[in-house]
């Protein structure tokens, strides 16, 4: 049996990570390679027992027993030789070597049940994001060794577990935590003894990663740029992860926003600001101020450009959670002074802004103050929420193309897994939820409140006619920081 797989493909087909997500966009070859890589166990390791789920039974029949590339036509050629036989009724293929590959769906939360006792050596999910985390959960817990002999040549790899999905769904949230948020495409990492405990990488997949596709429906592009609502086109059509109804910051755009980390030159100026919490998280972040150069060591922005003067660059964060949602470290302010202190050693930092409600006193010295004896001194940070929200939104837009805030990469716990994802308040529209984990915003909202935008005064062009000059605005308004 002999397939191509694009290159995309090919780099989550031989991973080494033990719990995959290859997805993106739509259109990326998601399925066909699930299909081939479940073929691809039960060949190569005698009494395997793979599981490959969709949500419903009718998806999984439509995507994986019907159309070009369906698994009846992959397998062909091995049940013509009597090597593989199909199972209608327990909706299995069976293999010479003893080998099973199962077809399997959890349309209902409580259809967990009917694997309780299941033994699963690989689990392939097709469309994750359809699946709610606790099934996913209950599902992990099937996935073990057991007796299985495992061939030298994959050692380490089995168990596994390989998952394809486009965003949205109802599953959106969790998945984009699990995998897309905690780590850059394409790292292997090990999820935490609570988390499983193996070795996760997400593979982003996008419509030009599957060229085959592009060839046989060259207009597919353009009826996933028609499906309307804005945030399901960016979703689908560039695999955005960052894309939810009702966001917040929907100007937010990795593409556009994030930078890979680079040396911040010397005389950018730099200073920190500071959400405050104990059992809830707290947030640090250091950021630079742009000075229009060229960024240092051949760095640039998509397309070649120099970062604009003035903007905010977030180059360091500390995010003090324990790993779950919204769940602080429980650190003192003196601990988290020294940390601080710790973690910008050698830097010259111009000032620090933090949340103004830790400079209250309560039957004693304030947290700022406390903080102040250790060596870190803080101002209080304007706190007009709405004002705030307007500022970042108006950073993230920037002008002429050119955003006028940038977040590196690194920046990983804090920012770009919590900010992306905040929703509006539900009886404010002007604001973010409060209720959401907000930590990192609230400290980027300072950060941009103590940086606000002036204006600065364009003279009239004395070229123009005397209409334009009687009827046109006189001024505008410029990126020039305070």
């Amino acid at each position: 049996m002999r397939v191509s797989l694009h290159a995309k493909q090919s780099e989550a087909f031989l991973s080494h990570a033990t719990e995959l997500l290859y997805g993106g966009a739509a259109g990326g070859g998601k399925s066909f390679l699930l299909r081939v890589s479940g073929i691809r166990w039960c060949l190569e390791v005698p009494g395997i027992q793979v599981y490959l789920f969709r949500r419903t039974h009718p998806d999984l029949r439509a995507n994986h027993l019907r159309g070009p590339g369906n698994l009846h036509e992959l397998l062909a050629p091995l049940a013509g030789a009597g090597q593989v036989a199909w199972r209608e009724q327990q909706a299995e293929f069976r293999f010479a070597s003893g080998s099973v590959l199962k077809l399997a769906h959890l349309q209902h939360e409580t259809d967990v049940a009917r694997y309780q006792g299941a033994e699963i050596h690989v689990l392939l999910i097709d469309e994750l994001t359809h699946f709610s985390e606790a099934q996913y959960r209950f599902l992990r817990s099937r996935v073990r060794r057991a007796g299985l002999k495992v061939p030298v040549r994959h050692a380490g790899l089995l168990p596994r577990i390989e998952c394809a999905s486009n965003p949205g769904s109802v599953g959106h949230a969790w998945v984009k935590a699990a995998w897309v948020a905690p780590a850059e495409p394409g790292r292997v990492w090990r999820a935490r003894p609570e988390e499983g405990g193996m070795r996760r990488q997400y593979i982003p997949a996008r419509l030009a990663d599957n060229p085959t596709l592009l060839a046989q429906d060259p207009e597919y592009l353009e009826r996933l740029s028609g499906l309307g609502a804005p945030e399901l086109v960016r979703a689908l059509r560039d695999g955005d992860w960052d894309i939810a109804a009702g966001q917040a910051l929907e100007l937010f755009d990795r593409q556009r926003h994030v930078l890979a980390p680079f040396a911040v030159p010397a005389h950018w100026p730099r200073f920190r600001a500071l959400d405050w919490g104990s059992s809830k998280p707290f947030s640090v972040g250091w950021w630079a101020v742009a000075g229009g150069a060229p960024l240092p060591g051949g760095a640039s922005l998509p397309g070649g450009a120099c970062l604009p003067a003035g903007a905010l660059v977030r180059y360091r964060e500390w995010y003090g959670w324990d790993g779950r949602p919204d769940r602080g470290l429980r650190l003192t302010s003196t601990q988290v002074a020294q940390g601080i202190l710790a973690r910008e050693k050698g830097e010259k930092i111009a000032y620090g802004v933090a949340d103004p409600a830790i400079f209250g006193q309560h039957d004693g010295p304030s947290v700022a103050e406390h903080m102040a004896a250790a060596g870190v001194i803080l101002r209080r940070a304007a706190n007009n929420r709405k004002a705030g929200y307007q500022e970042v939104r108006r950073r993230l837009e920037g002008e002429d193309g050119r955003p006028m805030l940038y977040v590196f990469s690194s920046c990983l716990d804090g920012f770009l897994r919590t900010v992306p994802e905040l929703p509006l308040d539900p009886a404010d529209p002007e604001d973010v939820d409060s209720a959401a984990e907000d930590h990192a915003y609230d400290e980027t909202r300072y950060a941009c409140m103590s940086r606000p935008q002036a204006p600065a005064r364009a003279t009239a062009n004395p070229a123009a006619d005397r209409w334009h000059q009687a009827f046109c605005e006189k001024e505008t308004i410029g990126w020039k920081t305070a």
